[in-house]
């Protein structure tokens, strides 16, 4: 088939289409729609609605030396009612920032405070004289500063974590700052000597807990940073196995001791980090011990103990609980 009759036979196709009476149905339908549409829309935006927004608020000129320490919000809720036409932009993001000026409203002495009366003046000012505005929240402002330097002070946990009885605590508590700086007048400075986190409670633990906490509060006292990552490695623990020297104590001058064999075999757990670290497990045994024997002078067995194990390892037990001996004097 050529395109010229390709052509006309799309032609022909959509010409049929077009006055059918199908089509002529949808046609009409689609316009009154249309007209409904904007018959609603034309209601809507002339009617009087409600709508609630939250402004950006601003503090502008800020001294450097100045450090806000509380009661500034990010937003300003309002509720404000107008004509929808009025009101229509803000559903694109519009909304009006509310700047404060810091050296205009500041006292000087650590407070800045906007009144009830002055928040709602302030407010009305961003909107059109037809719109009202209907709530405010916050209704006023009172805002904590300080100009005085901060303090740097150490960062104490209050945690409390047990790990599952398969597993073990392998290593001390890391924070990602073990200090934190505080903002506030003269006398709390010199009240607060550290600060310590929220309380962590965790039990059953197979894995390394790392959370991300904040201080227990300081009444206008500001934190920076205001919250610390704290980090307990949990190990699983394995069994190992290791050859143990023994030590023959109380040795007498002039007196030797031989021991059959020289090393017992010992049995334990251990992080999962530690397998391959040889452990410094002690094993002795006594010379007291060997007096104490009937036979004191024949090869005969004594007792064999341990007397220091690393704190990494758990359940150490011997192969063999005693072992032969001789004496050379």
């Amino acid at each position: 088939m050529s395109l010229k009759a390709l052509i006309g036979r799309i032609r022909t196709t959509w010409a049929a289409w077009r006055h059918s009476r199908r089509t002529n149905s949808i046609i009409l339908y689609i316009t009154c729609l249309v007209i409904s549409f904007l018959f609603w829309l034309f209601l809507t935006l002339n009617n009087e609605t409600q709508k609630d927004l939250s402004l950006p608020l601003k503090l502008e000129a800020v001294p450097d030396s100045t450090t806000i320490i509380s009661g500034l919000p990010d937003v300003v809720k309002v509720s404000v009612r107008d004509k929808g036409s009025s009101l229509l932009r803000y559903d694109f993001g519009n909304e009006p920032t509310m700047t404060v000026d810091f050296l205009e409203c500041a006292d000087g002495n650590g407070s800045l405070k906007i009144s009830s009366i002055e928040m709602l003046a302030r407010v009305r000012r961003l909107f059109n004289n037809t719109t009202a505005v209907v709530a405010v929240s916050p209704d006023s402002l009172s805002v904590k500063y300080t100009n005085m330097p901060g303090k740097r002070v150490p960062v104490k946990v209050d945690i409390k974590v047990t790990p599952d009885f398969r597993y073990v605590i392998n290593g001390a508590t890391m924070l990602s700052d073990d200090s934190v700086t505080v903002y506030s007048d003269r006398n709390t400075l010199g009240n607060v000597t550290s600060v310590q986190t929220r309380r962590i409670s965790e039990s059953g633990l197979t894995d390394t807990l790392t959370r991300t906490i904040g201080f227990v509060h300081v009444a206008g006292a500001k934190f920076v940073p205001d919250e610390v990552t704290v980090k307990v490695p949990i190990e699983p623990l394995i069994a190992k196995k290791q050859n143990v020297n023994i030590d023959v104590v109380n040795l007498p001058i002039g007196v030797n001791v031989i021991t059959f064999p020289s090393t017992v075999g010992a049995s334990f757990l251990v992080p999962q980090s530690m397998y391959g670290k040889k452990m410094d497990i002690k094993a002795v045994v006594n010379y007291n011990d060997i007096l104490k024997s009937p036979d004191n002078d024949a090869t005969s067995k004594v007792a064999v103990k341990i007397v220091e194990v690393p704190a990494e390892c758990r359940g150490v037990s011997l192969t063999s609980d005693s072992v032969e001996y001789i004496v050379e004097k």
